[in-house]
């Protein structure tokens, strides 16, 4: 098996390479390397900048390889390296960490330095896959675990293949407990911190599985966005929560809004707004009672998809909430621009406002620039009276945290309303 060192814009050329590796049943290395914010680049110094970069990169990989590997280009930020006739799996280890370093070194583009950054993930041939298929999809989900990791390389292992196969385990759970609708929605009360009245609930996925106990969203989330299943979730927590929440709350004024946190997946794509709109005429969802929380570093992946996405939910009367402000890269020039109607301050902020002046001064400059853009303010992760003071004080418009309420079941929600110091703002009888 022999190989050159040249770059090929060509996943086909790269398939068919491994394609004669696995004929002849040699060793050999698949790593995957994902340049980070590449799209920055093409932005913000065009796409020939963009291409030029592509090249110094291969070239600088290249320049670590043997005469038995080989680098491809196989998407716009991803390149693939075989290496061919691998005398142990450690060595894929070796070469993820030389082609790091190179690729590293600052690179000047029309003036402008640029400093790359990449992760790789990495399998081996035939000691962690026997077939191409596999090979590939445990590559995938190593250079996904690199994304976390602080060495910027997973070279896949036996816990990652543990991991993989406890996610393939619950991406088959999910897609029945779907199926079964053997999810459920607690509803976790906001509050109108001006008025003093229960404003809206947010409504969040809960799930009882049956061999695993309660899994957090933030193990199945994940999986039902990489499993093809967040499509189908969205949609049923959509559904569910305008249902029981319409149920819940027909005496409510029509101000009362249910929340739904929106996948970074689905905000750009062109399916979602069909989705929406079907749920909300289902069920007779007037506009402004239907919350779709997107969390701004979703928005920033594809700006202009995404505003392509939200400007079309903005048509359909859903009011769009930037969760967690404050903990990404936009700014509120960049929403401006957005047809966003609420933004909610990260717990992050809150949680230790009440001894952190630093955070006092974030949370009321969030607040007065939000207003000045006429956009509503929520805030998120109240535990405790003085922090809930504070932020009456500052103008802030609504709260939720666990000193107003914890999540809870529908049936416990009415409940609730009648035992605690907060009402719901009704419409007034006839």
């Amino acid at each position: 098996m022999h190989f050159t060192h040249v770059t090929v814009a060509d996943r086909n050329a790269m398939l068919a390479a491994l394609d004669r590796a696995v004929a002849e049943q040699r060793r050999f290395g698949l790593l995957l390397v994902n340049l980070e914010k590449f799209r920055d680049v093409n932005i913000e110094l065009g796409h020939r900048c963009g291409d030029e970069l592509l090249q110094r990169l291969a070239e600088r990989i290249g320049s670590v390889l043997r005469a038995d590997d080989a680098v491809f280009h196989i998407g716009a930020d991803e390149f693939a390296v075989i290496l061919g006739n691998l005398g142990s799996p450690q060595l894929a280890e070796l070469a993820a960490r030389k082609m790091l370093e190179v690729i590293g070194g600052n690179v000047e583009l029309d003036g402008r330095v640029v400093a790359p950054v990449a992760r790789v993930g990495g399998a081996v041939y035939p000691d962690h896959a026997s077939d191409l298929g596999a090979l590939m999809q445990i590559a995938e989900a190593a250079q996904q675990k690199a994304r976390g990791c602080r060495e910027g390389y997973v070279i896949y292992d036996q816990l990652l293949r543990v991991e993989e196969q406890t996610r393939s385990d619950l991406k088959g759970k999910l897609k029945v407990a779907l199926d079964n609708s053997d999810l459920m929605l607690y509803y976790q009360p906001q509050v109108d911190l001006q008025e003093g009245v229960v404003s809206g609930c947010e409504a969040l996925v809960r799930w009882n599985e049956a061999d695993h106990g309660w899994i957090s969203p933030e193990v199945f989330i994940p999986v039902a966005e990489s499993g093809e299943l967040i499509d189908t979730l969205t949609y049923w927590s959509v559904n569910v929560a305008l249902r029981e929440w319409f149920r819940h709350c027909r005496g409510c004024s029509q101000t009362a809004s249910i929340s739904v946190n929106l996948s970074a997946k689905l905000l750009h794509s062109p399916e979602i707004v069909e989705l929406i709109q079907r749920a909300m005429n289902i069920w007779g969802a007037q506009p402004g009672t239907l919350v779709l929380e997107v969390t701004e570093s979703a928005m920033m992946v594809d700006p202009k998809m995404a505003r392509s996405t939200l400007a079309a939910l903005a048509e359909l009367g859903v009011i769009l909430s930037i969760d967690d402000f404050g903990t990404g890269y936009s700014s509120l020039a960049y929403l401006k621009n957005l047809p966003v109607g609420e933004l909610k301050i990260d717990k992050s902020f809150i949680l230790h406002m009440a001894e952190d002046q630093q955070d006092r001064k974030i949370v009321q400059s969030v607040i007065d620039l939000a207003h000045n853009l006429d956009l509503r303010v929520v805030a998120e992760g109240i535990e405790n009276q003085q922090t809930l003071d504070m932020l009456v004080g500052m103008g802030c418009d609504f709260g939720q945290g666990y000193y107003i309420a914890r999540p809870m079941p529908l049936a416990e929600l009415p409940p609730w309303v009648e035992s605690s110091n907060w009402v719901y703002h009704r419409v007034p009888s006839a």
